[in-house]
């Protein structure tokens, strides 16, 4: 009996003892799991403060405010942050009434992959600013902002230069100056237009906005993220990013644009904390000061609203009439009759240039202007153009508001024309010197700012026991989450 006991005591003693070691062990696979969901989870709870407060976006600087970005101090925060976790010293007499049955220990943590904020030229970035506005942005704007481009496109307002065809035949009629008649008289020509060429001089800028509503703020962009990428001085990660179809593409585009909108200041609605007020002419014109970039935009509206404003003059049968008949009369009076054609050419353009200046102050104060004018929605008469007269008058008449446009919308639309990788690293550029002017945030740099994270962390037991675990986390949609259980 003794010796059956004995036997049985043995056998029950050894399979406890397994069932406690297995216990054990199971027990660190556990916690070690729950630890390193609860690490991850605060390594993203690090994000930086300013980068949401501004823009909206979640992302850990892991360069935590010092000169240089560098993945070791992320793993650095994991491991603190994990071993506080596994230590039970702020349990009330631990000593006394506890014994750690696990006594864990991360030892190792290493990110193995990383998506950096500026990887893929930036598409991470345009991807974080997609999920931060898709919820606020109609599908309708879509389709709006591309069927504007299509008519200005299809219609020719980009390519044609109006100013250059009125040069053209300002010169063709200046070579009339001078000439003798059959009789011997000296032709003298004057242009009708010549009052509002003088105007001309001073530049379209200064003609829609008066000189004290000018930002003349500037930036040096050498240290920018831009020039960074360009002498090969930033990080990269390497997490593979899902493919789009092309209207996912399209689509994400026209989003990041209106996140650009939404965030960033312009005309009318300064960021005046920022370095830049202008901040998305900037990224449309790529000029260091503010007026440059002004001046940039408005010319390029202004081309496009001259172009439109001819093509409809010239397609007017009431007002060709008008200007035709003015011309002729003009060019019978200098007695030369066959310049009555370049006249007529001459008053038509300069026709165009004043309902231009009118419209491009109009967008300016706020309101819309009709991409194609009508009959009804023609502003300036043509004794404007004689006298050089470009005072504003009332809007008269209506128009279909589905293609009555304002200075925002032709801001969509250079946007869109623009290259997609230019407006990103310019965007990114105007991210960085925001926060850079911040308390702390002097060596700010947004290729040190990580938007998902894979970790991987050795962690050892006092019994003996080690295990190996590796989590991935993201802060957006676009990545393929994956899982890594103990092994």
């Amino acid at each position: 009996m003794t010796i059956y006991l004995a036997l049985t005591l043995g056998v029950m003693i050894s399979l406890c003892l397994a069932l406690i070691e297995g216990c054990r062990y199971r027990g660190i696979c556990l916690e070690t799991e729950c630890v390193m969901d609860i690490g991850m989870d605060s390594i993203l709870a690090e994000y930086h403060r300013e980068l949401f407060d501004q823009y909206n976006f979640f992302a850990v600087d892991c360069s935590y405010g010092t000169e240089h970005g560098t993945t070791k101090l992320t793993e650095e925060h994991l491991l603190e942050y994990m071993n506080h976790n596994f230590s039970l010293e702020d349990i009330f007499l631990d000593k006394f009434l506890y014994r750690d049955f696990f006594a864990l220990e991360a030892e190792k943590a290493e990110m193995t992959k990383a998506a950096f904020v500026t990887d893929g030229d930036g598409e991470v970035f345009r991807r974080m600013a997609v999920d931060a506005i898709e919820d606020d942005v109609g599908i309708g704007l879509l389709q709006q902002i591309k069927e504007w481009v299509k008519t200005i496109k299809s219609r020719g307002l980009l390519e044609r230069s109006v100013e250059e065809e009125k040069q053209t035949v300002d010169a063709q009629i200046r070579e009339y100056d001078g000439r003798e008649t059959a009789d011997g008289k000296v032709i003298h020509i004057e242009n009708p237009t010549e009052a509002l060429e003088e105007k001309k001089k001073s530049g379209i800028l200064s003609l829609v906005l008066p000189e004290e509503e000018i930002s003349d703020r500037r930036i040096e962009t050498e240290q920018f993220i831009e020039a960074r990428e360009e002498r090969d001085q930033i990080n990269r990660g390497n997490v593979a990013l899902q493919s789009q179809t092309e209207w996912e593409k399209e689509k994400e585009r026209i989003l990041f644009h209106e996140y650009l909108l939404k965030y960033m200041g312009r005309y009318s609605t300064e960021k005046k904390s920022s370095p830049l007020w202008y901040q998305v002419e900037y990224i449309i014109a790529g000029e260091e000061s503010d007026r440059e970039n002004l001046r940039y935009v408005i010319n390029r509206i202004f081309a496009i609203r001259e172009a439109a404003n001819a093509a409809y003059l010239f397609g007017s049968e009431e007002k060709y009439a008008i200007a035709e008949a003015l011309g002729e009369v003009l060019a019978a009076v200098m007695m030369v009759p066959e310049i009555g054609e370049l006249f007529t050419i001459s008053l038509i353009l300069g026709w165009a240039f004043a309902e231009s200046v009118y419209d491009v102050r109009t967008m300016l104060a706020g309101d819309k202007i009709p991409l194609l004018k009508s009959d009804s929605t023609w502003h300036c008469g043509l004794q404007m153009i004689l006298q050089g007269n470009l005072a504003d008058e009332g809007r008269s008449g209506d128009a279909d508001a589905v293609m009555d446009l304002g200075y925002k919308d032709y801001l969509r639309i250079f946007l869109l024309l623009c290259d997609e990788r230019t407006v990103t690293y310019r965007a990114m550029n105007i991210v960085e010197q925001d926060i850079r002017i911040t308390p702390g945030n002097q060596n700010f740099c947004l290729d040190a700012c990580i938007a998902e994270l894979q970790m991987n962390v050795k962690v050892k037991s006092r019994y003996g026991y080690s295990v190996e675990i590796e989590r991935q986390k993201s802060y957006i949609t676009s990545f393929e989450a994956a899982t890594g259980m103990p092994e």
